[in-house]
């Protein structure tokens, strides 16, 4: 009996010798072009969180350089550059004085866009500055961050001289009348 099982056991082993050379292509070429189609939008997806990760982060730290011009009663400056290497930094400290610690956003990719940023620039930092109450010392301002895997994704922080009141926003479909995407 004992042999009789194991002559059929080995047939069933040795019958089924896997899958055939043809098989095995059209399964590489069907998870080929789903991966085609599934690999960009994974890829932006992640990109929109760094993006938004990092607008988050100047968001809060530009509130805190607001925080920071009330309760020293000194005007503050929040400064924004990219580096040689590309990457972004940033820091809150009081406007008559350079900063000494800069902060990274730790992104790569993350970038600061141009052609839609509103700040001043001086001594190749972007800057906006608050005064002892904690009001924008300036008109409305606009940093916008992208992306240099994903150029399409945009976010900003709209601060705005109306009370100092500041908000995160994204790209928008149609231009503001000063032809801006990101309002």
């Amino acid at each position: 009996m004992f042999g009789k099982y194991f002559v059929q056991r080995r047939c069933v082993v040795s019958c089924r010798g896997g899958f055939t050379l043809l098989e095995s292509l059209i399964v590489m070429f069907m998870l080929s072009v789903l991966s085609s189609a599934i690999v960009p939008g994974w890829i932006n997806f992640l990109e929109e969180l760094r993006v938004s990760d990092a607008q988050s982060e100047i968001y809060s730290a530009i509130r805190e350089t607001q925080t920071n011009a009330q309760n020293n009663r000194l005007n503050w400056q929040f400064s924004i550059r990219e580096t040689f290497t590309g990457e972004v930094e940033w820091a809150s400290h009081p406007q008559n004085k350079m900063p000494m610690i800069w902060q990274s956003l730790g992104a790569a990719a993350i970038d600061i866009d141009l052609a839609d940023t509103t700040l001043d620039r001086r001594n190749g930092a972007y800057y906006v500055r608050f005064n002892f109450k904690g009001k924008l010392a300036s008109r409305t301002r606009t940093l916008t961050l992208t992306s240099s895997m994903a150029p399409s994704i945009k976010r900003c922080v709209v601060m705005s001289n109306l009370l100092g009141a500041m908000r995160q926003a994204q790209e928008q479909q149609t231009p503001s009348s000063s032809g801006r995407y990101c309002y």
